[in-house]
């Protein structure tokens, strides 16, 4: 797999599923800027906003969290998480 660390974050915009037991993931925009929500329930919903510095883009989800994404396989990977598939992909 060969991911990207710097990408347009509207690339990865919609919702993802893991094949692992990691929780759902949504990525949208408010506004000016973009969030990721990670579902492990639907009243247990963690929501972060995306950041970019340093070279990488990350999101504050119970602590710093490194995104990357493949586009070629349209895979995102949380860096604590694994990699996600789209979920409308089957």
């Amino acid at each position: 797999m060969d991911c990207a660390i710097l990408f347009p974050l509207y690339w990865i915009c919609g919702e993802w599923k893991s094949n692992r037991k990691s929780p759902l993931v949504t990525v949208f925009r408010d506004g000016g800027v973009y969030k990721i929500a990670l579902i492990y329930h639907p009243d247990a919903v963690v929501v972060g906003t995306i950041r970019q510095s340093g070279g990488i883009i990350w999101a504050d989800l119970l602590g710093k969290v490194q995104i990357a994404y493949d586009r070629e396989q349209d895979r995102l990977v949380l860096a604590s998480e694994g990699a996600y598939i789209r979920a409308d992909d089957s």
